[in-house]
């Protein structure tokens, strides 16, 4: 069995995301499947799991009533920068597709780490906002498994942001894209205070990783 990695991510609702206009979020989600369409080559076929109550707009309609969950479908236009166009491009299925608490969350697994970031960076690159939750890596046979779970909870907003900006500016990239100091203005903060931030959010994330 090879490795692997399993990654669990956030996205807004909105565009470029398919549920755009369809959902409002606030109201959960579950059992996204997706499939082409047989008369538009340009176009794709959503089906998702809700409450039987559900508004939604035209052009979403119930294909089955569960009672009080219903089963609902829609066609959307496939566009470049969709978080399923992007898995699509690089041959990483969505393995699970939900929406809650207003976000889109979507679980793959990646063939390897270069893979992963590829992923990642066209997350960002169309969506700003993009959340990594969850990062949960096999070994390469059954007898040396050795899964270990990152949970983004664990690090507080700040942190999360001086990580995410570092990395951004290629600050652990070898040669540094940029120095702390680079990165510690972009964030309108002085050195000591990034040094900081990064020992925390470092220490918690070794903490979990070395365990």
């Amino acid at each position: 069995m090879g490795s692997g990695i399993r990654a669990e991510v956030s996205l807004p609702t909105a565009a470029p995301a398919p549920f755009d206009g369809v959902v409002d979020g606030s109201t959960p989600i579950y059992s996204v499947a997706r499939s082409a369409s047989t008369e538009d080559p340009e176009t794709v076929v959503l089906e998702f799991i809700a409450d039987a109550d559900l508004t939604v707009p035209d052009g979403v309609e119930v294909v089955f009533d569960y009672g009080a969950k219903a089963a609902y479908r829609f066609e959307a236009p496939w566009v470049e920068a969709s978080p399923f166009a992007v898995l699509d491009r690089h041959g990483v299925p969505a393995s699970e597709t939900t929406i809650r608490d207003g976000r889109l969350l979507v679980t793959f697994h990646a063939t390897d780490l270069p893979t992963l970031r590829s992923v990642l960076d066209e997350f960002r690159e169309s969506c700003a906002d993009m959340q990594v939750l969850r990062l949960l890596q096999s070994s390469s046979t059954p007898e040396e498994s050795d899964l270990v779970t990152v949970d983004r909870s664990e690090l507080t907003e700040r942190q999360r942001e001086v990580l995410t900006a570092a990395y951004d500016a290629g600050y652990f990239d070898h040669p540094k894209g940029a120095n702390a100091g680079e990165v510690a203005a972009s964030l309108g903060i002085d050195r000591s205070t990034f040094s900081e931030h990064m020992a925390a959010a470092q220490r918690k994330l070794l903490s979990t990783l070395l365990d």
